[in-house]
């Protein structure tokens, strides 16, 4: 392997308070090599066969949720599963974490440990291993630090998903009001993010939402219709 193996965390917040907090959300990336260039001749080379992170919280910290892979929890920690990695390629995935109080200064979080398999062989290595801390504070000053943006933003559009869910079950039940306002109401926050911090990912996430809210309403509507009128034929 050639190129190096590069990785980055980023917290929501430059600091969280003495008291803990719930929730707080670490952006994890990953690429080897410089980035990709949008067109290419020929297809990328694999760097990576089964990519695998492995979480090891520490005390006072649970890993609540983890958003952009597949994942499990195990006797020794939780083992993200990432997948092959491409020359050039960057991914990400999203935790979020709740963390109880803690003295003021920087503390451990979780351990990391990154794992791959050797390509042509089952036999997996250990590329990385690394400690992940979070700065405790009572200074105001730092709390009221704005969000990182980045970070902030894949936050904002991983709540897509979970909505688009919970929408569903209520379209799938009947209540086709219930989940028509739920995805209007998250796509219309999204514009806002769009207006505010003029950023086309927004919008044309919010656009996408839209869509599915007219075709689950005309799906859903039908389907009940549907129901309604061979339940009164029975």
């Amino acid at each position: 392997m050639n190129s190096v193996f590069e990785v980055s965390y980023s917290w929501n917040k430059e600091a969280i308070p003495t008291g803990g907090t719930d929730p707080v959300y670490m952006m994890v990336e990953w690429r080897y090599g410089s980035p990709a260039k949008r067109l290419r001749k020929i297809a990328p080379k694999i760097m990576s066969r089964d990519l695998e992170l492995l979480l090891k919280p520490e005390h006072g910290a649970q890993l609540k949720a983890i958003y952009g892979c597949r994942y499990k929890e195990t006797d020794i920690g939780w083992v993200l599963r990432l997948g092959d990695v491409y020359k050039g390629e960057s991914k990400q995935v999203l935790l979020q974490f709740a963390l109880g109080p803690h003295f003021s200064g920087k503390t451990a979080v979780c351990s990391a440990y990154w794992s791959t398999r050797k390509l042509k062989q089952s036999q997996r290595v250990l590329l990385r291993r690394e400690q992940l801390y979070i700065q405790y504070t009572s200074h105001l000053g730092m709390l009221r630090q704005p969000e990182d943006p980045k970070v902030e933003k894949t936050i904002k559009l991983n709540e897509t998903v979970p909505i688009l869910k919970q929408a569903l079950r209520a379209y799938e039940r009947g209540r086709i009001e219930e989940g028509s306002n739920m995805l209007r109401r998250h796509a219309d926050a999204l514009l806002i993010e769009a207006a505010r911090k003029q950023d086309l990912d927004y919008y044309t996430e919010a656009e996408m939402i839209e869509k599915l809210r007219y075709h689950y309403g005309i799906t859903h509507t039908k389907g009940y219709a549907n129901r309604e009128r061979a339940a009164l034929c029975e």
